[in-house]
């Protein structure tokens, strides 16, 4: 039994300092994620999909990163979608607060609001919550006569495709992606 003790001690003492040389985390890393954008908005006043494109830039520094990101998407409702933010990530969690201005349509005028988006992200996609909160509540009369508002609150549904490139040499996490 002693002998099972000792051989078990000296395999952890061992283990620790070989684990200690293995890194899995990032340190002061840049990545560029490009993809796709899928979207579906569940305002009772405003439903809709959108599809349209993502770029992200993250500076990873263990297992967290911040960053900055912009999308642009062509929405069924008739209008177009941009938003730009920052975005901070902790492990797989992650939050995009930016200012998103969506362009006039037969039903709404244009309207800037905020966007807030919790999302959980994989290596090669996320999918998250949108909520998009106006800023301004104004009525506008449009050409035809007729009385428009800006769109309402939002609450949306995310899905993003990636495709991770690392703009750092020697990456931890690199060498697993061929376009690297």
């Amino acid at each position: 039994m002693r002998a099972l003790v000792l051989v078990l001690m000296s395999a952890v003492l061992f283990a620790v300092p070989a684990q200690a040389s293995i890194k899995i985390y990032p340190e002061g890393e840049a990545w560029l994620s490009l993809g796709p954008l899928f979207s579906t908005s569940f305002s009772p006043d405003a439903p809709g999909q959108g599809v349209g494109a993502e770029a992200a830039l993250n500076w990873l520094q263990g297992p967290g990163g911040v960053g900055v990101f912009g999308q642009a998407q062509k929405m069924t409702r008739g209008s177009t979608r941009l938003c730009a933010g920052l975005q901070g990530l902790v492990l797989v969690g992650g939050l995009e607060l930016g200012v998103a201005r969506e362009t006039a349509s037969r039903a709404h005028i244009a309207t800037t609001s905020l966007h807030v988006a919790p999302y959980l992200a994989f290596v090669f996609g996320t999918v998250g919550l949108r909520f998009g909160i106006p800023l301004s509540q104004e009525r506008s009369i449009g050409l035809d006569g007729v009385e428009r508002t800006r769109l309402p609150r939002e609450v949306g549904l995310v899905l993003t495709a990636k495709l991770p490139i690392a703009l750092s040499k020697n990456t931890v996490w690199g060498p697993i992606f061929p376009w690297n």
